[in-house]
């Protein structure tokens, strides 16, 4: 007969204990593995990088396991941001490698909802497709990520009315625009120059490079602006867009990153049909601001929507103002995530959005909905503002604010106060504000008690659902505590 094999009982033991580590794996390690694999990830394109870029010391960023080339500007120290960019379709996984272990981080914005998994300096979690991230981790300087979706209809060199700038560094000065014209900056193209064009129609500016410099358009139609990643560290807003109709910038991303005043992002001026959507912007001064400055061409139907703001210093998320000389009326911002607005200015201090008249034109029918305020807000939540006309010199008679509309708003800094201020003389004053299903921290806005409200000449206030409604001219913080 075959003989028996015999093992001693102690021996059985540890070969159990040997063969359960084998086959288990710890619940860190489980759930590191799970958020940095995917069983079916989506298409990347992972884009050249274009010459002249300094490469990240803080983060390198693996996508389903490939490195993608982050690189690093703006005014050094925490003023920096690194930048990652890619496109992508369907489900990723994002690795982020810091240059030292992680104690702690956020990833916004947050309605995102993005779990993630820390093991030591790597930080794991996965999207499902594409999207812009703001990632702040330890004291490093912060880091965005752009998930762009995939390139559709690419112009094709030879084309009529393109003029294609291919990987590789461009030091123009100047571009002039024409009409039916097409500026293509592709991925791993970094063009520096200022952009202008007057009178034009049926002018796009699109691709996945870089332009470093600034746009500035006016009285043209049809203008399409798509795709970029633009900075801007001089004086000076980075995009001014003054009476155009019916044109668009969608998928942009800008960064103003010199230490001075006015350099905002997005800013349409005296506009019709004009719409900013899915872009991002982190700046000095206001990330968008929409303005008048013509008494002659009103500015008419402008839309911010699924757009995320950083207004890092001086700024806003989102104005309308300062500069109203003529008619405003019809504006939705919709469905934003406003992350950060800080500074002081000529009104005390920048809010997350705003409007502030300082000037004749009168402001009318403007709806804000679904917005999500983050909580790094140092000075005010909300401002809605008539002023003296005189803010900035031009010493004109003041206009009024009638007409706005608040719907899921959801500050998250209870601490920061609501303002909303007409003036003591004539009709100049804010009229008809509804606050439907808003939330300040976690209560619901059901009257004048329920935040720091500071409101002064200020008629027809409404809540929904309602405990109070003001439908008397408010003179005085003394009139709501009667």
């Amino acid at each position: 007969m075959p003989k028996t094999s015999q093992f001693h009982p102690v021996t059985l033991f540890y070969l159990a204990i040997l063969l359960q580590l084998l086959s288990c794996t710890s619940a860190s390690e489980k759930k590191s593995m799970h958020m940095n694999t995917l069983e079916s990830p989506g298409k990347i394109v992972i884009y050249p990088t274009a010459p002249g870029l300094t490469e990240s010391p803080d983060f390198k960023v693996e996508v389903n396991d490939s490195l993608i080339f982050t690189d690093k500007s703006g005014a050094g120290g925490i003023e920096d941001m690194s930048i990652t960019s890619f496109a992508c379709e369907g489900p990723q996984a994002i690795k982020v490698i810091a240059n030292s272990d992680i104690t702690d981080y956020i990833i916004r914005p947050k309605s995102k909802g993005i779990k993630a998994n820390v093991k030591g300096n790597e930080l794991s979690f996965k999207i499902d497709g594409p999207q812009k991230l703001y990632i702040e981790i330890n004291e490093l300087p912060h880091l965005a990520i752009f998930a762009d979706p995939l390139e559709v209809n690419k112009p094709q060199k030879g084309q009529s009315g393109l003029i294609y700038y291919e990987p590789g560094f461009y030091n123009l000065g100047e571009i002039e625009l024409e009409s039916n014209q097409t500026i293509f900056i592709a991925p791993g193209a970094y063009v520096k120059a200022h952009v202008k064009g007057n009178n034009l129609e049926n002018v796009t500016i699109t691709g996945r490079g870089i332009l470093h410099g600034t746009i500035q358009v006016d009285n043209t139609k049809n203008l399409l602006v798509e795709g970029i990643y633009m900075r801007h560290n001089e004086k000076g807003w980075t995009n001014t867009l003054t009476n155009c109709h019916n044109s668009t910038y969608r998928n942009v991303k800008v960064f103003a990153y010199k230490t001075i005043w006015s350099t905002d992002g997005i800013n349409p001026v005296s506009c019709i049909n004009f719409l900013i959507d899915d872009c991002f912007t982190r700046t000095r001064d206001d990330c968008i601001s929409i303005k008048s400055l013509d008494k002659e061409h009103i500015t008419d139907s402008i839309t911010v929507q699924n757009s995320i703001m950083v207004g890092w210093s001086h700024a806003d998320g989102v104005t309308l103002g300062f500069n109203i000389d003529g008619l405003m009326q019809n504006v939705l911002v919709k469905n934003c995530d406003i992350l950060y607005a800080r500074g002081n200015g000529h009104t005390g201090g920048h809010s997350a959005f705003s409007i502030v008249c300082d000037n004749t034109g009168d402001v009318r029918n403007i709806r804000f909905e679904d917005i999500r305020v983050e909580e790094m807000i140092e000075i005010k939540n909300l401002e809605l503002i008539v002023t003296e006309g005189q803010r900035y010199g031009t010493n004109n008679p003041p206009g009024r604010i009638e007409g706005v509309y608040l719907k899921n708003i959801r500050w998250e800094n209870p601490d920061k106060p609501i303002v909303i201020a007409g003036l003591p003389w004539g009709d100049h004053i804010v009229e008809d504000v509804t606050f439907d299903s808003c939330y300040v921290g976690e209560r619901l806005l059901t009257n004048l008690s329920d935040a720091d409200f500071q409101v002064e000449y200020v008629r027809d206030i409404k809540f929904i659902p309602s405990t109070e409604r003001t439908k008397k001219i408010i003179s005085s913080i003394s009139d709501i505590e009667r």
